[in-house]
């Protein structure tokens, strides 16, 4: 009998996989605000091609992750990567609205081929390590979603504006090979045949994780619509945003696999519900607080709870299922995300136009603390489907 236990290092071929999948979407976001001065698109307009990445991104995780637990995984990375490179080349050199709204939709799906796969690999990867597996994709997604936008931004400032997409696709191209050589992740198949994964929604013990998902999504869309616009009226630059930005993903980088080691030691509910608890009662200071590098800063010190909730919702949602469907459930996850961004994006910037910072930040706040309670509610009285051996 071979009692060699997995090690860390074999996981690192996925978080190359994802961090390079995280750099290809993220290197365009400091570009979608030029599409309005070079071409000619309007702020709706810009709206519009953001929401179909989101869009994108959805469809492929909802519809298709469930063939990733089915042993496609790798092919789906592959594919991913394929799409990818050929959305991004096309960007540098269309100039219709549409076309860019239907490559920005390519772009998100191709992230939503790779996600399922990387994720369903580092869950399966070892039943003992799932919060500390997963955790550490989280350092990979985030050190590519972040390094993706500098260097975007660097390319686009010395070459011009279709230097980036060109070198991001090239760089998708490359990994294509490293895509196909993957290596088979080490759990159960699904043999079911099943058409999709909508029947892992009965599962009282998943409802519950992915409504703490989405209580912390809400706040994403929230601050990703509301944030802005904020510091602009108070007389912050792009510059102030993306440093909050950076300090709210360089914790995430630091502790997400802590984060997911004391999900393990101490239960994923518990760990996802406390760090959620704290960010819901943070956010309600954030109109309070006027000054823009102290909130900054408090939200750079906030970013040790994101990583400590965003890490364990994953964990939750990993082990509320068998091993055989740990691609759908994460798929499902994944779309739960882009849901509660996107129903949230636009209520949030209504309340701060009608009523003000301190109200909008005050209800995202009451309506995170109503759905961490909401998801506690579910969770209660269950059992993990994939528990520790």
């Amino acid at each position: 009998m071979n009692l060699k236990r997995p090690i860390a290092s074999d996981l690192l071929p996925f978080q190359i996989a994802l961090a390079v999948s995280s750099a290809s979407v993220g290197g365009i976001i400091p570009l979608l605000g030029e599409l309005r001065d070079i071409k000619g698109f309007s702020e709706m307009e810009i709206g519009i091609v953001v929401s179909a990445g989101f869009l994108g991104s959805f469809v492929a995780q909802i519809g298709l992750s469930r063939f990733a637990d089915r042993g496609f995984g790798r092919q789906m990375v592959t594919a991913g990567m394929a799409v990818a490179a050929v959305s991004l080349l096309a960007m540098a050199f269309v100039d219709d609205l549409w076309l860019w709204v239907a490559l920005r939709c390519l772009l998100g799906f191709s992230s939503g081929l790779v996600v399922p796969g990387v994720k369903r690999a580092a869950a399966v990867h070892d039943v003992d390590k799932v919060g500390e597996n997963l955790g550490r994709l989280v350092v990979g997604d985030m050190s590519g979603f972040l390094l993706g936008p500098v260097v975007g931004a660097v390319l686009a400032q010395v070459f011009g504006f279709s230097a980036p997409f060109i070198v991001l696709a090239a760089l998708m191209f490359l990994f294509i090979p490293f895509a196909a050589r993957l290596p088979a992740d080490r759990g159960a198949l699904d043999e079911s045949g099943r058409k999709n994964s909508f029947d892992l929604l009965g599962i009282r013990r998943l409802q519950g994780a992915l409504i703490l998902v989405f209580g912390y999504f809400v706040l994403i869309g929230a601050w990703e619509s509301v944030m802005p616009v904020m510091f602009a009226d108070r007389g912050g630059s792009p510059v102030m945003i993306g440093i909050a930005f950076t300090l709210l993903g360089i914790p995430m980088i630091l502790f997400s696999t802590l984060a997911g080691r004391t999900a393990d030691r101490v239960g994923p509910p518990r760990v996802a519900a406390g760090a959620l608890t704290v960010i819901a009662l943070s956010t309600m200071t954030y109109g309070f607080i006027k000054s823009i590098p102290i909130l900054v800063a408090f939200q750079g010190v906030l970013g040790i709870a994101d990583a400590f909730g965003f890490t364990a919702v994953q964990v939750a949602v990993s082990r509320a299922v068998p091993q055989d469907r740990q691609a759908a459930a994460l798929g499902l996850m994944g779309g739960v995300q882009v849901l509660g961004a996107g129903l949230f994006a636009f209520p949030a910037a209504a309340i701060y136009q009608q009523s003000g910072e301190e109200t909008t930040w005050v209800v995202v706040g009451l309506f995170m603390l109503a759905l961490i309670v909401a998801g506690l509610m579910r969770l209660r009285g269950t059992q993990p489907a994939m528990a520790t051996s």
